[in-house]
């Protein structure tokens, strides 16, 4: 067994671990959205090495391997962050919201602001997107300057994450501060009752 696959599975248990929390959060949102302002799913169901492959085959490069190794546990997930819907396999292959992610890059490419991030658009690939709103999320290519960085666009860049890990975890604090919000939302809506 080879280094890669040795992190790679030692990748997915991690990533088990960080779904099932994921999960808890995003339970506590769907308890707590009580009007439904947000779709509420699970993750999808874990990609299968041919899946897997099939999506490095279209796309011409091997996956990033932590983006990898969470496909290998999840393959997507709608609603990942409020309306932001996380791409799996067949996305990467070919869908809509792939085809809607695309567009987007696109007319943010003619706005100037994919150069003002330092990579050219054909270096970035879309992992998530919502159609609600301006929110893009693109991952450097295994081609690109600087593999595996994940960035935040709407309409400018918001942030970016050294790898998809951090951008994972850094979604995961994102979704516990919708819970802060839903919470206070509550709890003013609450006391607007009892006074």
């Amino acid at each position: 067994m080879g280094y890669k696959e040795k992190r790679g599975q030692k990748n997915n248990s991690g990533w088990i671990d960080k779904i099932v929390v994921m999960m808890y959060v995003k339970q506590e949102i769907q308890r707590l959205d009580r009007l439904g302002f947000w779709p509420h799913h699970l993750p999808e169901i874990a990609a299968t090495e041919d899946q897997l492959k099939a999506a490095e085959e279209h796309l011409g490069h091997s996956l990033d391997i932590d983006y990898r190794s969470f496909l290998g546990c999840a393959n997507g997930w709608k609603g990942f962050l409020r309306t932001v819907d996380l791409f799996g396999t067949s996305d990467l292959i070919g869908s809509s919201l792939m085809d809607y992610a695309a567009s987007m890059l696109e007319i943010i490419d003619e706005e100037n602001v994919i150069a003002a991030s330092g990579f050219s658009k054909a270096e970035l690939l879309p992992i998530a997107v919502t159609r609600e709103d301006k929110d893009l999320f693109v991952m450097s290519r295994a081609t690109s300057h600087q593999p595996g960085v994940v960035i935040w666009f709407a309409g400018e860049e918001i942030d970016r994450y050294p790898t998809f890990e951090e951008y994972f975890l850094a979604m995961a604090d994102y979704n516990r501060l919708v819970i802060e919000n839903l919470k206070k939302r509550r709890d003013n809506t609450k006391w607007r009752i009892e006074n």
